[in-house]
């Protein structure tokens, strides 16, 4: 757990780094400078709890901060603003597809980030602070609860890149190599754009109430930035829609294929069994066990046959070329 505290009335505004909860609220309140405290991957647990404690943060927050599978969303409370964002992997594989859950708590002049694994986005705003502490604090908590959201929806785009080149790669292998394993990858791709498409569209909905909501947590010189969080989400659900679509035109294109080419399959089996019909028909004729029959005497009659069949055999062939059936 880490915490920043900003003190900006001092002659030369700067930041300190506090590792303990105590005295970390404690100056806080005291000096009523700016704070942001992390509780991060290594005591999630154990941390969130304390802090929720210590912070008289509600007791439904601190549920939801615990939850795994929740939902983007804000919940306004007295003191605070509640917001839960998810953001995409970056490192997954093909069917893998995973989001992780930051929770993040906006008072007035503090702000709560929880997460349960390692956010690069967290390690780029620490970096960041720590370089210019006066361009991040020194515009207020709802800056930071700004910055942290944006980075999130710019984390959206590496993953809708590698969709775009799978989704490329799987249409043109549908029209070259259409097998089992193809039809795999393309439900993959169904089920990864499903589960990303899940967050996009409620955290769309998140920012445009952080945008409009009338809350003392957000300056209203604040809300532009966060319609431009939602405008790059509505964007980012656009694309994730186009891209199920031509995921779906993908697989529909699959099952033609596969239609085409047992039809193709299907066609030269009934023509060969066509050919077949009138020379097994003559082959059955003359292998009755009639002891009188005209051609058993003929000394070309064995000849003869294999002739007429395989002159059906060539006709039948110069036929169907002829209609263009094969």
């Amino acid at each position: 757990m880490k915490g920043y505290l900003f003190y900006p009335n001092e002659p030369e505004p700067g930041i300190q780094v506090e590792d303990a909860l105590e005295n970390f609220q404690g100056q806080a309140n005291q000096r009523g400078v700016l704070f942001w405290l992390d509780v991060g991957a290594e005591v999630f647990e154990s941390e969130t709890k304390r802090v929720g404690e210590e912070l008289d943060l509600h007791p439904l927050t601190v549920e939801d901060v615990l939850t795994t599978e929740s939902r983007p969303t804000v919940d306004s409370f007295q003191d605070y603003l509640y917001i839960l964002a998810r953001i995409p992997a970056q490192d997954w594989e093909i069917g893998e597809m995973q989001t992780f859950q930051l929770s993040l708590v906006l008072g007035p002049n503090f702000l709560l980030s929880f997460h349960r694994r390692n956010l690069p986005v967290i390690g780029q705003l620490e970096e960041q602070i720590t370089q210019n502490p006066e361009r991040y604090f020194g515009r207020g908590v709802d800056y930071l609860c700004y910055y942290l959201l944006d980075g999130i929806s710019d984390n959206y785009y590496p993953v809708l890149d590698k969709l775009e080149d799978e989704i490329g790669q799987v249409e043109d292998e549908v029209l070259t190599e259409p097998d089992e394993e193809l039809l795999t990858k393309i439900s993959n791709l169904r089920s990864d754009l499903i589960e990303i498409q899940k967050t996009a569209g409620p955290q769309r909905e998140m920012a445009a109430k952080l945008a409009r909501t009338d809350t003392q947590f957000i300056a209203d010189e604040r809300k532009v930035y966060f319609r431009d969080i939602q405008d790059n989400m509505i964007r980012i659900f656009d694309l994730l829609t186009n891209y199920r679509d031509l995921i779906s035109m993908a697989r529909d294109m699959y099952m033609t294929s596969i239609s085409n080419r047992m039809n193709e399959i299907m066609k030269t089996l009934t023509i060969v069994a066509t050919i077949f019909i009138p020379l097994t028909f003559i082959a059955g004729i003359y292998g009755m066990n009639f002891e009188i029959m005209p051609e058993l005497s003929w000394d070309w009659g064995y000849y003869g046959a294999l002739g007429v069949m395989g002159s059906m055999a060539l006709g039948m062939v110069y036929y169907f070329k002829k209609k263009d059936w094969f």
